[in-house]
């Protein structure tokens, strides 16, 4: 608790200061600009936009009819999203707590009721290739319903002592990949209807390829290199409590035995979930997230990518259908094609990943896995996927070439 509380320290004052001189160089530039020979030597350049952008074409129209029939809100989300701002936020607090308890508990229900040797056949080929033991299979089965509750399902069979930490860790990394198959629909469906069926196949397709490569890669390497590591150096890869049990006694009765074996994992995951919740919450509603989407994507340019990109990833930042809509925006102006517009979308997703994963995924990590493997889990499985999805990108430029 000591190191987590003193990295988010430092993490606080690491972005305070950036935040502080971003803004101290754009007063700089204001005062600058108000001399005309400065004016005169500086080359224009597109303005990042991060309003929501409106379609304003036929493409972009059809994009905004099929995101809002692929996403019918209920009258709980509406309720829920024009709730004042710390409300919500404690309201989403509370659905992620609720959400990591039910992994928790699903995982020991299965394990005590013996339903988990039953539903873990059906991922064998997954376990077998990463020599991981059956009791990960079901966690694979929730990822792609959820993955917060995938991975407390996957910690709390660590701690009864199903699972070591190689396994744990591999296992979070391919639920991790196995959760963006759930997204595929919401990604692939409303861009492709909008911008036709080539650009359905290939999104679908890169997308598909990425996530599966990355799976397969992740578990031969666990089984190859981390598993020798550690077979030659146990102490590496040793889990931090008790040795694997292959017979456990129930403590009572079932329900009984379910709390009892839930309790100490459920109290450590809500100890770090709250404080870095809160965390996260408190930069958004000071403004660092918008700050960094605005200023991430300035940060990588690619000269293969038309200029219009200076526009469409930055709205990209806000969200997909966001940074789409421009996208959509721009072939009906007829300035990029459509080809274009996907490689752009593919590019941004990548650039944009880094917001993502600070203001969504990290607080779950860090909560269910603890403060240092946690943030190093989220950064790194974020970083695994944006390569894989970078290679399967390059890919397709070259198809389309």
């Amino acid at each position: 608790m000591r190191f987590l509380t003193l990295l988010l320290l430092c993490f606080c004052l690491l972005s305070a200061a950036v935040f502080a001189a971003d803004a101290g160089s754009r007063t700089a530039g204001q005062s600058l600009e108000k001399n005309s020979e400065y004016k005169g030597m500086v080359a224009e350049q597109p303005e990042p936009i991060l309003e929501r952008q409106r379609p304003q074409g036929e493409t972009g129209k059809a994009f905004a009819a099929e995101r809002k029939k692929q996403h019918g809100s209920s009258a709980y989300t509406d309720w829920k999203r024009h709730l004042p701002f710390w409300p919500r936020k404690g309201m989403l607090l509370l659905e992620l707590s609720i959400f990591i308890s039910i992994g928790i508990f699903l995982g020991q229900i299965l394990e005590i009721s013996g339903t988990m040797r039953l539903l873990s056949v059906l991922t064998l080929p997954l376990t077998a290739i990463g020599k991981i033991r059956r009791e990960a299979g079901p966690a694979f089965l929730m990822a792609f319903q959820s993955g917060a509750v995938a991975n407390s399902m996957l910690v709390s069979q660590r701690d009864q002592g199903s699972l070591d930490n190689r396994e744990l860790y591999t296992s979070v990394y391919v639920v991790s990949a196995l959760s963006l198959f759930a997204h595929l629909p919401t990604f692939v469906v409303p861009i492709g209807v909008a911008f036709g069926w080539e650009a359905t196949i290939a999104l679908f397709t890169v997308r598909f390829c990425a996530i599966a490569i990355q799976i397969v890669i992740t578990l031969v390497l666990s089984r190859l290199l981390i598993g020798h590591i550690s077979s030659v150096t146990p102490s590496l890869c040793q889990r931090e409590v008790a040795p694997v049990r292959e017979i456990r006694q129930r403590q009572g009765g079932f329900w009984i035995t379910v709390w009892k074996r839930s309790e100490k994992t459920l109290r450590r995951l809500l100890t770090y979930l709250i404080p870095t919740f809160i965390l996260m919450a408190g930069l958004e509603y000071f403004g660092f997230f918008k700050w960094l989407a605005q200023a991430l994507p300035a940060l990588f340019t690619f000269r293969f990518l038309p200029a219009e990109s200076l526009v469409i990833i930055p709205a990209q930042a806000l969200s997909l259908y966001n940074g789409a809509i421009a996208a959509a925006n721009f072939i009906d102006a007829g300035q990029i094609t459509t080809h274009q517009a996907v490689i752009v979308i593919l590019f941004g997703s990548m650039v944009t990943a880094p917001v993502r994963t600070l203001r969504h995924a990290m607080p779950t990590y860090v909560a269910i896995l603890g403060a240092r493997p946690g943030m190093l889990m989220a950064v790194s499985a974020q970083i695994i996927r944006m390569f894989f999805l970078f290679l399967c990108t390059l890919g397709l430029m070259w198809l389309w070439r």
